[in-house]
């Protein structure tokens, strides 16, 4: 008699919990590409429905509206994209955990300054050229947020966060007015990550961006930031 193939283990059955979440993840990421590819005002359930290839009742099954649907998109996108897991975050707390609860001393500050430079320009170069989606999409739900109280809370939310953050790194690096030079290093990172992506340069300017943060935190903490082999 002929051999008869070995049967194989049924793969596992996944559980309609399952299913549902993943079909909700697959709605999610098509209206986040839809933003991207044709605008926010071009989420609707139809369009949304065809790109994630799912029936449209269920886009309207998991979202109550396209408000709801919107908002929901945003807080799946920045889901992958926690604060606490920025590079400029972590090498930042990092460096300057063990002034936490103090300042950098005068003797120190500018070579600390020096290294935060390093850590900024290397950060908004990596934003720049490999996130170029996410920058397209920052753009997208910042101005929509003054269409949605809902997703302008979650937006103001982030925007407490950042600058608390750097509000506490101009502290530690003995800033005169911490508060004011944190509002001012948002506006300089939003300009350059935003030009580049409203200019739709090819690759960011490497020289431009550095000289910019260069000359900013050299006003801001009146110190003379070193030259390194990155200004070269």
């Amino acid at each position: 008699m002929p051999a008869t193939a070995p049967k194989t283990a049924d793969a596992p059955r996944r559980s309609r919990a399952e299913q549902r979440e993943e079909t909700r993840a697959r709605i999610l990421q098509a209206a986040l590409d839809i933003i991207i590819d044709e605008g926010i005002r071009s989420v609707r359930n139809r369009a949304v429905a065809r790109r994630a290839g799912v029936s449209l009742g269920s886009t309207t099954y998991h979202f109550e509206s396209i408000e709801d649907l919107i908002i929901s998109a945003f807080g799946y996108w920045r889901s992958r994209a926690l604060l606490t897991e920025n590079p400029f975050y972590r090498q930042t707390s990092a460096l300057l955990e063990p002034y936490r609860e103090s300042t950098v001393p005068g003797p120190q500050r500018a070579v600390i300054a020096g290294q935060i430079l390093d850590i900024s320009a290397g950060y908004l170069v990596s934003q720049l050229s490999g996130k170029r989606r996410d920058r397209l999409l920052e753009l997208a739900f910042h101005h929509e947020s003054v269409r949605y109280p809902s997703l302008h809370k979650l937006v103001m939310d982030e925007w407490r966060a950042q600058f608390d953050f750097l509000a506490w790194v101009h502290r530690t690096l003995g800033s005169p007015q911490p508060d004011i030079d944190a509002r001012l290093t948002t506006a300089l990172f939003r300009q350059l990550e935003q030009s580049c992506v409203i200019e739709q340069q090819t690759a960011p300017d490497r020289q431009l961006i550095r000289a910019s943060l260069h000359r900013h935190l050299s006003l801001c903490l009146g110190v003379d930031i070193p030259a390194s082999a990155g200004d070269d």
